[in-house]
């Protein structure tokens, strides 16, 4: 396939104002690899960190979006399980594909390299076509429609991959959520529920606080001074046996008040990208795990697949807007207007 493309760009990090529209090539899949045509790319607060610049190493000129769905355009050699028109979502991160973990579907932690982070060291999906690894794609079930499809990776296999994954969540387990009504706070909370646990969700503002409490939290602290380790005990009894921390460096600390003695902190975002010192003794006395989360395996997604399919899970989209509004979408995300998260169009369910 040849010719340009449209496509979203940044040439350097900056404010919102830095995303224009561009014509660029379509590129060439290779040995390999797919051309994916862009059905919906999901926007989540990792786009904008890289946009700011919080990941210096991030290629410019760049295209970002990391949660993509679409149909193959077209196959390059050795594409084999693959073939054009197939309806797929692309993984976040590609490794060298050979070592263990890459083997075994986690290619997000590639004993060989760095794995490459769709949208930040290589073009993603704000554009009409994006180029990726055949491995990186997962076929979908005709139940699952390409708009869901476009946000299961990094909500719902994100949230999959923390709470059964690392924390190994068990039902009539407490959990504590931080950051409950982002893109993954929401999904996450479906997930614990999903598993039987006991969810307490906590938000910075009350406009959160009811999407939190419909897709099934037991309890919801609203909490904009980011104290909410006491009033989460009050709320459940106790310290929680698991707390999910979405928010990092801002609540991190408080996280592991919340916490009981032998219980486990995971800690799954960082939404302002700075770091945050933590004394051993919290971790010594009380004996917690503090374990860190990365990105879900090809088996946890095909999981979420399935429980999408048989209607058990679901995608919780706050909105739909076309490619050309991606720079008012980071505007209303940075002003803290956003519950859930927002899905770009770029050619529908019509993607071909």
């Amino acid at each position: 396939m040849t010719g340009d493309m449209h496509a979203i760009r940044l040439d350097e990090f900056g404010g919102p104002e830095v995303l224009r529209p561009q014509r660029v090539p379509v590129p060439e899949p290779g040995p390999g690899q797919v051309l994916v045509a862009v059905a919906y790319c999901g926007v989540c607060r990792h786009d904008l960190l890289t946009r700011r610049g919080a990941f210096p190493r991030a290629l410019r000129p760049l295209t970002l979006g990391h949660q993509v769905s679409g149909r193959v355009a077209a196959t390059g050699s050795s594409s084999e399980g693959l073939s054009v028109g197939d309806r797929v979502m692309t993984m976040i991160y590609t490794g060298c594909g050979g070592c263990p973990p890459c083997r075994e579907g986690t290619e997000a932690l590639c004993a060989v390299r760095t794995a490459q982070f769709l949208g930040e060291d290589r073009d993603g999906g704000y554009a009409e076509y994006v180029l990726v690894e055949t491995r990186a794609t997962i076929p979908l079930p005709d139940e699952v429609g390409l708009a869901q499809a476009a946000i299961a990776t990094c909500t719902l296999g994100t949230a999959q991959h923390a709470l059964h994954g690392r924390a190994a969540l068990r039902a009539g387990e407490t959990v504590v959520i931080t950051g409950a009504g982002g893109g993954v706070g929401l999904h996450a909370v479906s997930i614990a529920k999903a598993a039987g646990a006991v969810v307490v969700g906590v938000v910075s503002g009350k406009h959160a606080a009811e999407r939190v409490r419909e897709l099934g939290a037991d309890e919801v602290v609203v909490d904009p001074d980011r104290r909410f380790a006491r009033e989460a005990r009050r709320r459940l009894g106790r310290q929680a046996d698991v707390v999910l921390d979405i928010v990092g460096a801002p609540t991190l600390r408080e996280s592991l008040h919340a916490v009981r003695p032998g219980g486990r902190v995971v800690v799954l975002g960082n939404v302002e990208g700075r770091e945050v010192s933590i004394p051993p003794a919290y971790l010594i006395l009380k004996e917690i795990s503090l374990l860190g989360t990365k990105s879900c395996s090809v088996p946890e997604m095909r999981t979420v697949l399935s429980g999408l399919a048989r209607g058990e899970l679901a995608a919780d989209i706050t909105g739909i807007v076309p490619l050309d509004r991606a720079r008012a979408v980071h505007e209303r995300m940075e002003a803290g207007e956003n519950v859930g998260r927002i899905v770009l169009e770029v050619s529908g369910e019509a993607a071909s």
